[in-house]
């Protein structure tokens, strides 16, 4: 088990300072990349950060870091995708929990229970440029995800903490979409995880009127049929099915939770 203590200031201490900076922070003119570095550019960022989270459970696979505690999968996503122009100079990190019960989910382009990076640590900026310097982006990204990002998924690494506060992943039942960035698949799975029905029907119809109509071995409609008639026993062996091919297609296997002091 890992343990690691956080880098930071005691309340009110001003962090501010020149010397109290990242070596990334102090710069103040960045070296713009050509076009065609961008991919490698990238490329050798993410696998600098990977190397470091491995550290802490995490496996790299394309663009994402998985990690296994308990019953859920946690996710960072750095992504620098452009929708038609292949890579770009841009870097967006999002951090997903996602209950790899029901297959697919850890596929999507929206995370679920997805938050981006700046709604953690609320000192970092949303996005960041690709640059000659983007190795030193690199260690000092690792050490945000590292002082912040981390304890996150600490705070709600189950599905059991997740419907206990389920507040914290808001979600509309009525044309979802991206903009709440699959939350309502977080609830979802995680209240039939648990075995409990307090907003998956309502969820569940949602799904029937505006998703798609087919998942896995059931639809939206014949799982709403199991979750009414509480069959807890068919679900759970669907998840178990589900869970088994997804570790075996990922190569995870769970790690202790991390201690931090």
């Amino acid at each position: 088990m890992k343990f690691f203590n956080i880098f930071g200031k005691p309340k009110g201490q001003s962090s501010n300072t020149e010397s109290e900076k990242s070596e990334f922070e102090q710069i103040k003119v960045f070296k713009s990349l050509p076009k065609e570095q961008w991919k490698s550019a990238y490329n050798e960022l993410n696998k600098r950060i990977g190397e470091k989270l491995k550290e802490y459970g995490f496996k790299k696979k394309g663009r994402k870091h998985y990690r296994l505690t308990n019953d859920l999968l946690e996710v960072i996503d750095i992504d620098n995708r452009g929708s038609w122009s292949g890579a770009k100079d841009d870097i967006e990190i999002r951090i997903g929990l996602v209950p790899y019960c029901w297959q697919g989910l850890t596929n999507e382009y929206y995370l679920v229970g997805s938050k981006p990076i700046e709604e953690i640590d609320k000192t970092i900026r949303n996005h960041f440029r690709i640059s000659k310097e983007y190795l030193i982006l690199a260690d000092y990204l690792t050490e945000r995800i590292i002082n912040n990002v981390l304890p996150f998924f600490e705070k709600y690494n189950s599905t059991k903490k997740i419907t206990s506060q389920p507040y914290i992943f808001p979600y509309h039942t009525k044309c979802g979409g991206n903009d709440i960035r699959n939350s309502h698949f977080l609830i979802l799975f995680s209240e039939l995880k648990q075995h409990k029905n307090i907003n998956a029907i309502e969820i569940l119809e949602n799904e029937i009127e505006f998703g798609s109509d087919s998942l896995n071995q059931v639809t939206w409609k014949e799982l709403k049929k199991l979750v009414e008639n509480k069959d807890w026993e068919t679900i759970d062996k669907i998840f178990a099915e589900n869970e088994k091919n997804i570790l075996d297609k990922l190569k995870i296997k769970p790690v202790a939770n991390t201690v931090y002091n």
